[in-house]
């Protein structure tokens, strides 16, 4: 239990509505002391309690019998709650980059700018296009359930390093032609999703998934799609890489999930005793 995991339950704590207040601080803070003896991170389980308190505010859901009244849902053992917080963090990332387009569209047109609109302009189109989605995907790595906390941090460092060499490298990777040209899009795409499917612990045949965003990619650059856009919405095709990787990512999430839960059912079908 860090100092930081207690701050941040407190926190959950503090924004909870009053009538869950003493319930969820006592079911929260056993959560923390018990997190190591689960094998669970109590920074996860701190982030959990957080998203909880943010989204969950509904009643206290009780059961009566006679003048007694028991509280339900805490009855129960203490279960980690990062089972929201990854879809939350993910879901802030797919926002961001569908807001790149409609930025660039708000945009004065070349030429007509000034040196305020064309910084301002290209800072936020780093903040929409990697520097957002980067950080809530390194969030949603280092807290996913039922991933080793080395792989975690692996794929984590994998996708904040991504995040930054998208914003690096077409400032120093020269101009060309097709096809090195797709280079500098597509090398921190593929090195974020490779980074997610590192912490996912993805099977084997995940990682054909990376053909997907290195696909997408190929077609953007080729200038396929340019020609069938109208020119106001042609901005919004350079979302598409950002969602190639999250729809990626999301697809090797639930084919490692699979994966996990199979091997968990014949490892249990090992154990069972088949000389009775």
């Amino acid at each position: 239990m860090t100092a930081f995991s207690r701050a941040l339950v407190a926190a959950a704590v503090a924004i909870s509505p009053a009538e869950h207040r003493p319930v969820r601080r006592e079911q929260w803070q056993a959560d923390l002391r018990d997190a190591a003896d689960f094998g669970l991170s109590p920074t996860a389980l701190a982030f959990g309690a957080f998203t909880t308190a943010l989204f969950h505010r509904r009643g206290v859901r009780r059961t009566t019998w006679g003048e007694t009244m028991t509280t339900a849902p805490f009855s129960k053992a203490a279960t980690p709650h990062t089972i929201r917080t990854v879809p939350v963090l993910v879901r802030v990332a797919v926002l961001a980059i569908l807001m790149t387009g409609p930025w660039l569209i708000l945009q004065p047109n070349y030429g007509y700018e000034s040196d305020l609109d064309r910084t301002v302009g290209v800072i936020g189109f780093w903040l929409l296009s990697y520097l957002v989605p980067g950080a809530a995907v390194t969030a949603a790595a280092l807290l996913l359930p039922g991933s080793s906390p080395g792989r975690r941090r692996l794929g984590a460092a994998l996708i904040a390093a991504a995040a930054v060499g998208a914003v690096v490298t077409p400032l120093v990777v020269p101009d060309s032609g097709w096809p090195v040209s797709i280079l500098p899009a597509v090398l921190p795409s593929l090195l974020a999703l490779a980074g997610w499917l590192v912490a996912i612990e993805a099977p084997r045949r995940g990682w054909l998934l990376l053909l997907v965003p290195l696909g997408v990619a190929t077609l953007i650059e080729s200038g396929a799609l340019w020609v069938v856009v109208p020119i106001r919405l042609q901005p919004c095709i350079i979302s598409l890489l950002g969602l190639a990787v999250v729809v990626a990512g999301l697809l090797a999430w639930r084919t490692a999930r699979s994966s996990r839960g199979t091997r968990g059912e014949e490892h249990a079908a090992t154990l069972v005793d088949r000389t009775a």
